[in-house]
């Protein structure tokens, strides 16, 4: 029992647990996220031919809740304590091409719930860290535990991955990671599968690699604690209502334009047996004898249906067609599941259909508030893990205190004529002009750099010029679009505006 207890592989097999039983989540959310969750309620005959000839008619709207808080969520910059530890940090960002990187943990974090981001000290033959590599991890194959005593600290990560026909692992520690392979087609799922893994083959006690870093190198970003939920969870129903109304619609389009044909038989006739060759002529398609009709099932008869058939009875009367379902049928209902998507994963409505009609001015912004709170939450979780990156990795490479600042650029600012009218009213009502610029959507460094040597006449000045110009920048768009002027014409006269302010605010600095 004491030798059981002290199993150095018991972490590593609870590790692997956690991340099998979480591992199916993540999956559907990337399926979701791709648009290749297949129709749920097709029969099996109609999922069969869909398969068989790759047929796809997907309409993917559930990537959108990522993509949209995804695109907000741009780093303006990392500073440190001083000039030193921000150009150190900006050399660790270019290092690491940190601006490809970021991004993409970004939208993995939303699109599964969780992403980490490794930083792994890298030390020159002398033991000293020369630089600090940092990289994404999926979910899918890493996983932090965190203390259930105190779920902010975390107890242990586990990484667990494919080398060929080997499995391999590890298990980080505040104090020292282990290493863990496997045999030659493995599946590593019980304890027994497990040997120590030398990071050295001629030292076999290398499987365990010691540090003082007192903390583990994998930075866990989430959109909820301790583990996250992806954006477009709530989407997943939606999905799979549009995903079915646009197959079957598609199932329809060939009787829309090839509707199913009839023909009634007198009364005193009910003779509906195969026509004989001679007794069908009209040229639509061979008999029996020649060919296969048009649904190509190989067994023509007087009684089938299908996309342009025409059912063949004896003592014709009458002739029609069947009525066939009409678009909006299945339209219809798609665009309320659009709309119910954009309710229950808090995405504006206008981000679904960027073609469509679009909200102006304040109501676009009333209507932004739940997602733009959503997407400042984002922020402050996400900056608050890339802090912690950064901290780890100042102090890999000798910065005894590190101090670092995540600046996001604004989740939402005002940049059309409605909005700088209101920020012009509420200055003139009394509200500081730094509150005033700030609640529209600008940072605090932005708006005490533009405030210094500035008094109130030339804040209002230049608040009035710039409601001026998006006035007249929405009022020439409005005349673009009725043909009055070309795209030419309208980028020629608000270069010529800009230039002549500019030069008006020049004229009057040197003044």
């Amino acid at each position: 029992m004491d030798d059981e207890a002290i199993d150095p592989r018991g972490d590593l097999m609870y590790g692997i647990h956690e991340l099998t039983e979480a591992r199916p989540h993540y999956d559907q959310a990337a399926l979701y996220y791709d648009g290749k969750v297949p129709e749920v309620f097709s029969s099996n005959r109609i999922r069969r031919a869909l398969a068989a000839n790759n047929i796809d008619f997907d309409l993917n709207f559930a990537k959108t809740p990522v993509d949209a808080v995804t695109d907000r969520l741009e780093i303006a910059g990392i500073t440190g304590k001083d000039d030193e530890q921000t150009a150190l940090i900006s050399k660790i960002w270019q290092d690491n091409q940190l601006d490809l990187e970021m991004p993409d943990v970004f939208r993995r974090a939303g699109e599964y719930g969780d992403a980490y981001l490794m930083a792994l000290p890298v030390d020159d033959d002398a033991g000293n860290t020369v630089r600090v590599e940092m990289f994404y991890n999926s979910p899918q194959t890493v996983r932090v535990i965190y203390d259930e005593e105190n779920p902010r600290r975390k107890r242990m990560t586990i990484k667990r991955w494919c080398d060929g026909p080997y499995q391999r692992a590890e298990v980080q520690y505040d104090d020292r990671t282990e290493r863990w392979t496997t045999g030659k087609d493995s599946s590593g799922g019980q304890p027994k599968d497990w040997n120590p893994w030398p990071a050295d083959p001629e030292d076999p006690e290398s499987w365990v690699i010691d540090h003082d870093w007192g903390e583990q190198p994998t930075f866990h970003f989430r959109t909820d604690r301790p583990y996250g939920t992806p954006e477009h969870y709530a989407a997943y129903g939606p999905q799979n209502a549009i995903t079915k109304l646009q197959a079957t619609h598609m199932g329809t389009v060939d009787s829309q334009g090839f509707p199913l044909r009839y023909a009634l038989t007198e009364t005193a006739n009910t003779d509906t047996s195969d026509l004989e060759p001679g007794d069908f002529d009209d040229g639509d398609w061979p008999p029996n004898d020649v060919g296969t009709g048009p649904s190509d099932s190989g067994d023509d008869s007087s009684l089938k249906g299908g996309p342009g058939e025409l059912l063949l009875l004896r003592g014709f009367k009458q002739v029609g067609q069947f009525d066939v379902a009409q678009p909006g049928v299945f339209l219809d209902p798609i665009t309320f599941n659009v709309r119910a998507m954009a309710v229950i994963t808090t995405t504006p409505l206008h981000l679904f259909d960027p073609s469509g009609e679009q909200p102006s001015g304040q109501s676009v912004r009333a209507q932004d508030a739940p997602f733009t709170k959503k997407v400042s939450n984002r922020q402050l979780s996400y900056g608050a893990t890339l802090r912690e990156a950064f901290t780890f990795a100042l102090r890999r490479l000798g910065v005894a205190d590190p101090v670092v600042t995540v600046h996001w650029k604004p989740a939402e600012t005002v940049d059309d004529a409605e909005g700088w009218q209101t920020v012009a009213a509420k200055i003139a009502a009394g509200v500081p002009r730094r509150q005033a610029l700030m609640e529209a959507g600008y940072r605090a460094e932005q708006v005490d750099a533009w405030l210094t040597g500035t008094d109130d006449a030339e804040l209002q000045r230049r608040v009035d010029v710039l409601a001026s110009l998006a006035d007249s920048a929405q009022k020439l768009g409005a005349a673009k679009t009725l043909g009055v002027v070309t795209d030419e014409q309208v980028a020629a006269l608000m270069s010529g505006a800009i230039d002549d302010l500019e030069a008006l605010a020049n004229a009057q600095e040197q003044g």
